[in-house]
């Protein structure tokens, strides 16, 4: 009779599949308010001219970009599914948004990255993106910071304004301050995304 160590079984691998399923509504509004904070230079580096989405398991898919100046997170709870950071560059960005558009009638899209590729289908249609090789670097340790009081700040009223594109539900934006020549922490209020932004002040002459 064999035994356990008689039998000789073959390994198989199961891949989870890299993909996700969002209301088309929620990654618009996703994609758009991160997008504020890329940098839209003539020059800009590949790696502040872009947004980056990732759904890492913890049940919502998050998307963030930052010009140095700025910096802008949003995420929304998924149901399932993860997927790796994609970043998606300005015109990938301007892309996926032009199809949600285009496809109005479509409740959800899903996403599925294989590689270093990105699907996104919609409506029907399906828009392959190649992503970017750069990564968003660690950023959490800047909303850890305690808040403090200040006599006084100057910031850039163009950044300060931007704020405002970033889809909201019209409740007003919180502003926390956490000292001097220190980022002001920004909460922007959404019915179903969670914001929180980051603005740096300028130098007082």
């Amino acid at each position: 009779m064999d035994t356990m160590k008689d039998i000789e079984l073959d390994t198989i691998t199961v891949r989870k599949l890299d993909t996700i399923t969002v209301k088309a509504s929620e990654l618009s509004d996703l994609l758009t308010g991160a997008s504020v904070a890329m940098d839209k230079g003539k020059n800009a580096l590949s790696a502040l001219g872009s947004v980056y989405l990732s759904a890492t398991g913890d049940s919502y898919l998050v998307a963030k970009a930052s010009d140095r100046y700025r910096l802008i997170e949003g995420k929304i709870e998924l149901n399932a599914g993860e997927l790796q950071e994609c970043q998606l560059r300005a015109n990938d960005v301007k892309n996926i948004l032009a199809t949600i558009k285009a496809n109005k009638v479509a409740g959800e899209i899903t996403l599925t990255r294989a590689g270093d590729t990105l699907s996104v289908a919609v409506g029907g249609n399906s828009l392959t993106i190649a992503l970017g090789g750069d990564k968003f670097p660690p950023y959490a340790h800047l909303f850890e910071l305690e808040p403090k009081p200040i006599d006084k700040i100057m910031l850039n009223p163009t950044y300060l304004a931007s704020f405002d594109k970033v889809p909201a539900s019209n409740e007003g934006n919180t502003f926390t301050f956490y000292g001097e020549a220190k980022p002001v922490g920004v909460t922007i209020n959404h019915n179903r995304i969670s914001w929180r932004a980051l603005l740096m002040p300028m130098k007082i002459k």
